[in-house]
């Protein structure tokens, strides 16, 4: 299972992404550790493509919280 860590607005953002036994991708990720958010209804063909939806949808939720106090 391959996994990223970045900061964004001050916030840890983990991505974990997943295959499938058909070779199908899903993701999910936390958020300063919290708020476990996960995509499994809708499998996706290649991990670069779940690791660019996990990141959009994190990034956009990190950006709502406001600004965090993790250092990069």
């Amino acid at each position: 299972m391959p996994k990223w860590e970045h900061v964004r607005n001050g916030h840890v953002v983990s991505i974990d992404i997943d295959e499938d036994s058909r070779g199908k991708w899903s993701w999910s990720y936390t958020i300063d550790g919290k708020g476990y958010t996960e995509m499994r209804d809708r499998p996706i063909k290649s991990a670069d493509a779940a690791r660019l939806e996990a990141e959009l949808d994190a990034n956009a939720k990190a950006d709502r919280l406001g600004a965090g106090d993790a250092t990069e």
